[in-house]
């Protein structure tokens, strides 16, 4: 048997195996997702919020003193906020409704001027066609709210599961660390130690990076949405935001449906300044805001990045879209680390980070 093809076979069935291994795992987690997702989202936001807590118990705040404040604070602004937006989209729905119905004239009156010059006959017949399609996508969408309000109780339940999950790991984070810790074998306790601290600092640093590089795309979509004058900036605004978290595309699909918005509240010219403040953006973000912020923290180049999202979008939606990238980023730390078998970080004595050691109970 030649050299080449006994690597290749040997490579190939183990690459195969190991394959099948993850293709399963998946499938699990699949199954099992109203557990997984809400689980993941609070590993998440758990390593934000834990330096918070740490400074806390270094004040000799007690664990649970520390760790419920940290907790109420951070849910009550969030409260705070969503109010806030509603109050002030409501107030904007009724002017938009006038706008809508004032654009729709004015495209009416377009098509029968020229270049066009359709017969009034002919737009009316095109005005009914839209109203029937527009009307049907509503009353599909009404099916599929209802459908979808079968699945109101797995929300539910997902985010009570996330808040109880995210409350006890800010309050016993670290003995639950030092619990699984000591149940590791010892040959393999300093690498599982130093993987975890890594995984943990991507995931923090991640999501540091991608809200504030979502904050600035917000603060600059509805800077230039408020220049134009275009109805729902606040809450255009926030889903630039919330785009954010999809690095690379994440602030353009934003900055589209504000073009649209803009296009049926204020007409065409608007629009196009709109379609032109969001290319302004994006040159923003990807020359300044991703290589200073975002590829520091994931220390990923920009076209990884973007096959990691393509196929976290094809697998996950927007889930996979948010965790590909800090995925891929602790994988390739997992591999620089068997690498070089370099520890991410000073560890302490017991393998644990001096600022996530216990604090007083």
């Amino acid at each position: 048997m030649p050299w080449l093809l006994g690597v290749a076979a040997a490579w190939g069935w183990r690459i195969v195996v190991v394959t099948a291994a993850g293709a399963l795992l998946v499938v699990a987690l699949v199954q099992l997702y109203v557990v997984v997702v809400p689980i993941v989202l609070a590993l998440f936001l758990a390593s934000v919020l834990e330096p918070l807590v740490a400074r806390l118990r270094v004040l000799r705040w007690p664990s649970s003193l520390a760790a419920a404040t940290v907790f109420v604070g951070t849910f009550g602004l969030v409260v705070a906020m969503l109010v806030w937006i509603g109050v002030g989209v409501a107030g904007e729905f009724d002017a938009l409704g006038e706008k809508i119905s004032e654009g729709v004239e004015s495209a009416k009156r377009w098509a029968e001027g020229p270049p066009l010059d359709l017969p009034p006959e002919r737009v009316d017949r095109l005005d009914t066609d839209l109203r029937r399609t527009a009307q049907g996508a509503l009353s599909k969408l009404g099916e599929g709210a209802a459908a979808g309000a079968r699945t109101a109780g797995e929300v539910l339940s997902g985010l009570v599961l996330l808040l109880f999950t995210l409350f006890f790991l800010l309050k016993d984070g670290a003995r639950m660390g030092s619990w699984i810790q000591e149940r590791i074998p010892s040959g393999y306790r300093r690498d599982a130690v130093a993987l975890t601290v890594s995984a943990r600092r991507v995931m923090r640093q991640y999501v540091i990076a991608t809200g504030l590089t979502g904050l600035i795309d917000g603060v600059l979509i509805g800077f230039a949405l408020w220049i134009l004058g275009v109805p729902l900036v606040l809450p255009l605004a926030v889903l630039t935001f919330l785009g954010g978290f999809v690095p690379i595309i994440g602030a353009t699909v934003a900055g589209l449906i504000a073009a649209i918005v803009a296009l049926v509240a204020n007409g065409l010219p608007t629009a196009a300044l709109v379609v032109a403040a969001t290319l302004v953006v994006q040159q923003v973000e990807g020359n300044l805001l991703q290589p200073f912020i975002l590829e520091r923290a994931v220390r990923l180049h920009p076209l990884v990045t973007v096959w990691a999202v393509a196929a976290g979008v094809l697998i996950g939606g927007f889930l996979g879209a948010f965790l590909s990238v800090p995925l891929v980023a602790i994988a390739v730390g997992v591999a620089s680390y068997y690498r070089t078998d370099e520890l991410p970080g000073e560890l302490g004595a017991e393998g644990i980070p001096p600022e996530e050691a216990p604090g007083p109970a």
